[in-house]
């Protein structure tokens, strides 16, 4: 099942398709959404892979500054891929003191995008409703603010939380390399990279708690989602679209 959730995208380290999941008396469809890390190194060979499974919409979850020190090569234009940009985290800085000392950080950080960035994560919501075929979001790393919306998604079509914990951590499968060639970027740059250590995990109790959270303060995730703006035939579209093997964009 793992290796073939990986999908092996040059120049991408951490692609995962989130198909193969039971979810209540289904399975969610392979090649629905797929979760990525940053597709900045990804070439025309690499685009023209994704464009071959289908991939109508890239949703790239970085901040401006991110976007534009390493652009997503969609975003310049591509004749069969829609290229949307939401900023999950927008002025949240994951760097800041009161994080980095927490003992979670990373939980921390996920909470606090739950409580300012809500519209943010209703837009990439209805873009996952709304498109045509399959769906790549991604980040940087492809783990937390990515990790944020495969964990609201999964929860919404009724994805076991033992399979959204263990899909969170797949991460560390793909770390060494990835973090490796971040590194080389980020001193390139003139940056300290080791500034970002406490952040660089993906563990499992730090998703276990988001989901506490996601629960205890926030009702589950349907809850949260319609309570912010998501509409009831919104969500049964993503329903369909991640569950019906049939599924026609348009129809519920």
């Amino acid at each position: 099942m793992t290796d073939l959730r990986h999908i092996p995208l040059a120049g991408c380290f951490n692609m995962r398709d989130l198909g193969g999941y039971p979810a209540g008396d289904g399975t969610t469809v392979w090649r629905r959404a797929l979760r990525a890390d940053s597709l900045h190194r990804v070439d025309a060979d690499g685009l023209a892979t994704l464009a071959g499974m289908g991939c109508t919409d890239v949703i790239d979850l970085r901040h401006a500054e991110e976007a534009g020190a390493q652009p997503n090569p969609v975003a310049a234009g591509h004749p069969t891929i829609r290229y949307h940009n939401v900023s999950l985290f927008g002025a949240l800085d994951p760097t800041r003191t009161d994080l980095v000392e927490a003992e979670d950080a990373l939980l921390l950080l996920y909470c606090e995008a739950m409580a300012v960035r809500a519209a943010e994560v209703i837009e990439v919501l209805r873009l996952l409703a709304a498109a045509p075929g399959t769906v790549v979001f991604h980040c940087t790393a492809g783990k937390d603010r990515t990790g944020i919306i495969s964990a609201l998604l999964l929860s919404l079509v009724g994805v076991a939380r033992d399979d959204i914990v263990a899909d969170y951590a797949l991460t560390s499968r793909q770390a060494p390399a990835m973090f490796a060639a971040l590194r080389r970027e980020v001193e390139a740059a003139g940056q300290d990279f080791d500034v970002n250590a406490p952040l660089l995990a993906s563990e499992s109790p730090t998703m276990e708690a988001f989901l506490d959270h996601i629960d205890q303060t926030h009702g589950g995730a349907e809850t949260f989602l319609l309570a912010n703006g998501l509409t009831g035939a919104e969500i049964a579209r993503i329903r369909a679209r991640m569950l019906n093997e049939t599924f026609i964009q348009g129809a519920a």
